[in-house]
């Protein structure tokens, strides 16, 4: 028996592992309780994972047909944030597939001329995507990130709820078949390689003056005459827990007067 998902379906994970397992066991002892509710042309709206379970567990799936009342995506929404215990991250996700899908079909209205948007512009917005499921705005990013750039098993593994989209956004920095080696070599590697990337960029970022650093540049003058003169950089003032160091892009940027001379 085969039958199409619908769009929406997508928007939260498949399970997998322990979680199908026991979903399985159940339906095997006490048949399916929830029907699977399905579009007027027998696409699963929301139940692929019940429909999955039963045709591993050799039972016969009941069907229901969506009366069209309301939107399909807030019913998908209403069904499975009650029924599904998921965490932030993967409500992320969510969130992320959410504002996705709602952009898409905003865009496609728009090209056929439909001028009242409303019902779709509340959607457009990651943060109003995020808000609907929960999460914040700035976990809602994190997940756009690693769906635009994480490879699918960076994916999956948010998916599953044993990953934070924080995390996995910080490895998308890297190539996609480095990600999904990564993965691949359990928890443990990926934690390491994450410290290993925000520290780079810890690195990176102390190279620049915090905000609300102010100086100036002093030159130096060497004890040799042969060696050049150099301009360095003194503090005058720094926020708390800021670094007054300077890239040397920095240095000469600071260095520039605004009628693009250098100064002394």
């Amino acid at each position: 028996m085969n039958r199409e998902f619908h769009e929406v379906a997508g928007l939260f994970p498949l399970l997998s592992g322990s979680a199908f397992s026991d979903l399985l066991i159940d339906i095997r002892q006490t048949g399916l309780l929830d029907p699977i509710v399905c579009d007027p042309g027998g696409r699963i709206i929301d139940g692929r994972n019940r429909f999955r379970a039963c045709l591993a567990a050799g039972v016969e799936p009941r069907f229901l047909e969506w009366n069209g009342d309301g939107s399909v995506v807030e019913l998908s929404l209403r069904l499975n944030l009650r029924r599904r215990r998921l965490n932030e991250s993967q409500r992320a996700m969510v969130a992320a597939r959410l504002a996705k899908m709602m952009q898409k079909l905003a865009g496609e209205r728009k090209r056929r001329h439909i001028a009242n948007l409303q019902s779709d512009q509340r959607w457009t917005t990651s943060g109003r995507a995020a808000a609907r499921v929960n999460v914040s705005q700035r976990l809602a990013c994190y997940a756009i990130r690693v769906l635009d750039h994480g490879s699918p098993e960076l994916i999956a593994e948010v998916d599953s709820g044993d990953f934070a989209v924080s995390a996995a956004s910080v490895l998308t920095r890297l190539p996609k078949q480095e990600q999904a080696q990564a993965v691949g070599e359990g928890l443990r590697a990926l934690a390491a390689k994450v410290r290993e990337l925000s520290g780079r960029q810890g690195q990176q970022a102390a190279d620049r003056p915090a905000l609300g650093c102010f100086g100036v540049l002093e030159k130096h003058e060497p004890e040799r005459r042969t060696s050049p003169a150099r301009a360095r950089w003194r503090c005058c003032g720094c926020p708390p827990n800021s670094s007054p160091r300077l890239s040397r892009r920095s240095r000469r940027e600071a260095s520039t007067t605004p009628g693009g001379r250098r100064s002394a």
